[in-house]
């Protein structure tokens, strides 16, 4: 008990270390962009004030563009602003500007390099459910916070459902699921999952014998074909894939995108979503967009 309570000193010491405070905010002239420094998430809130409703949560390592500077406040023994971000799937459903606010307190320059050292089974998890996943061609895999899990055959009725837990101990998911389509439904069975590698944008898998790499599910045409299109809007199954564009891996997983002429084609769509894209021309586009 006593080794948990200081691993939990510790974290929360380190985010403190790394938070940003009033005077960062004071000091600084512009910024873009920053990212979430809380392993535990952090809140959007509607109004700047703790007595505002939340209207979302961002994951620990996203990349958030900020929009503005808001008042002074001290929470969790941290004095620093509330910051007025972009919520780009919100935005791009409603085809105009979102607006959230988030404690600054919890936000971050720069990353530290993707570890899972000191992870519980609860980063764990929460690493699972920050967007679906997908292997080879057409299997799709969801996993939720409470527990339950979706497995599917893109374009197919058939799939399953079930529920799953974690443990970063035994470096195992282990998933209750009963499988089938529209005419067919099996027994629930029970699969163990063993974790070769993690990594921040994809996890290896083995089982029987056979290893697998689940990568974000927006990695495959059917989530990110849809990105093309003028009037883009997102279904309710598609939603949860763009989260991936929220981190900062997502510029290298869009760049190798092989669909002709993508970013191009996802320009507009991109930019009103406050994606950076590590690319020259789509650069200018941006610039001119949010900068005029």
């Amino acid at each position: 008990m006593k080794k948990y309570l200081l691993l939990l000193i510790l974290i929360f010491s380190s985010n403190l270390m790394f938070s940003l405070d009033i005077n960062y905010f004071k000091n600084i002239k512009h910024i873009e962009y920053l990212y979430v420094n809380s392993p535990e998430g952090l809140r959007i809130r509607n109004k700047p004030t703790l007595s505002g409703s939340k209207i979302g949560i961002l994951y620990d390592r996203m990349k958030v563009k900020i929009i503005s500077i808001g008042e002074e406040t001290t929470i969790d023994g941290i004095k620093s602003n509330w910051i007025q971000i972009l919520l780009p799937i919100e935005t791009i459903k409603s085809n105009e500007n979102v607006y959230g606010w988030i404690f600054g307190g919890y936000l971050t320059e720069k990353l530290e390099p993707f570890s899972t050292k000191n992870w519980t089974d609860y980063d764990l998890q929460r690493y699972l459910c920050r967007f679906p996943w997908v292997t080879g061609t057409r299997s799709y895999y969801q996993f939720d916070q409470d527990n339950s899990y979706k497995m599917g055959l893109l374009e197919s009725g058939a799939g399953g459902n079930g529920k799953y837990i974690v443990s970063i101990k035994d470096k195992t998911i282990t998933i209750k699921a009963s499988y089938g389509d529209e005419e067919y439904e099996s027994e629930v069975k029970t699969e163990i999952y063993k974790i070769s590698n993690i990594e921040e944008d994809k996890i290896t898998l083995t089982i029987d014998d056979s290893e697998f790499t689940l990568r974000p599910a927006l990695t495959h045409d059917y989530f990110y074909g849809p990105l093309t299109n003028e009037k883009f809007k997102p279904g309710t199954f598609e939603l949860p894939s763009y989260n991936a564009l929220m981190f900062s891996f997502s510029s290298n997983l869009i760049k190798n995108i092989e669909a002709k002429n993508f970013i191009k084609n996802c320009t507009p769509n991109f930019i009103k979503m406050g994606i950076f894209i590590d690319d020259e021309e789509y650069l200018k586009d941006f610039n001119s967009y949010w900068y005029k």
